[in-house]
């Protein structure tokens, strides 16, 4: 443990050679803040090259949130404050929007198998970071949703992984409606891999993944995982910057301004309307 990174809002237990990553920032509902993806991407940068290091090897990777919250998605209070421009300066919300994308790029590629244990809500952001898992186990509690649409904003940065793991069809679908998905129905897109009755069965189904992981040559996981995403399509990291300037673009506007802003208040965007 003392050889692992000192985080804020992220607790974090060595299980053998597992590493359990738990969310616990309850004031913001898990929601990933700038210190929370500053906190992730310190974790994943420091483990994710260190085979060589014995007391720093992880071989798989676990994300879980706390007491029935796994992810708000991203940080809204914060994106009203970065979308302040200064005079001759950088769009704030372009850089918050990079840091995001790499945190996303670098817990897809990490090189050990990851498990999101998703125990409740799941939205934007945090329905991101399910599909960077390679395994994802779900309670009856589980929420997941593309919630970026009805704040009037744009699931930028989360696309290209939500596509890859669920769809183009049903990616459309719910981004293009923000609509709410339980764990079933996350299983029948593809979504939740292991979808559980309660925390108890999540946990134990947790247990039996890492022992499955565990019988598997560190080595060789590594390299298959490398190999997998080299046949299949390769994200690229030039969409970090698309995807941080269609959501700049998306907050500089006045629709996600209203859809934040309504967010914040507790009442209902004006785009609203009855069919």
């Amino acid at each position: 443990m003392d050889a692992l990174p000192a985080t804020s809002v992220i607790r974090l237990e060595r299980r053998s050679s597992c590493l359990i990553v738990t969310l616990d920032d309850p004031a913001t509902n898990n929601a990933l803040s700038a210190t929370m993806n500053e906190d992730l991407l310190r974790v994943i940068d420091a483990t994710r090259d260190a085979s060589s290091v014995r007391e720093l090897a992880v071989r798989a990777l676990v994300i879980q949130g706390r007491d029935g919250i796994f992810c708000a998605g991203g940080n809204l209070k914060g994106a009203m404050s970065a979308a302040v421009e200064q005079d001759g300066a950088p769009h704030p919300i372009l850089e918050e929007s990079r840091r995001g994308g790499r945190l996303f790029h670098s817990l897809n590629d990490y090189p050990a198998p990851v498990i999101a244990l998703v125990d409740g809500p799941a939205m934007g952001g945090g329905f991101g970071l399910a599909c960077c898992a390679d395994f994802v186990i779900t309670t009856a509690r589980a929420q997941f949703a593309l919630s970026e649409t009805r704040l009037g904003l744009v699931p930028a940065q989360i696309a290209p992984f939500v596509v890859a793991r669920i769809g183009l069809r049903a990616a459309r679908q719910l981004a293009l409606t923000g609509a709410r998905l339980d764990s079933q129905a996350a299983a029948a897109i593809g979504l939740s891999d292991y979808p559980c009755a309660d925390i108890e069965q999540a946990r134990a189904k947790l247990d039996e993944l890492l022992r499955d992981i565990l019988r598997c040559g560190p080595r060789a996981n590594a390299a298959t995982k490398a190999l997998l995403f080299d046949v299949a399509l390769r994200i690229p990291e030039a969409a970090i910057d698309r995807a941080a300037d269609v959501f700049a673009a998306c907050v500089r506007g006045s629709e996600a301004q209203e859809g934040i802003a309504a967010f914040v208040q507790k009442r209902k965007p004006a785009w609203i309307e009855t069919p």
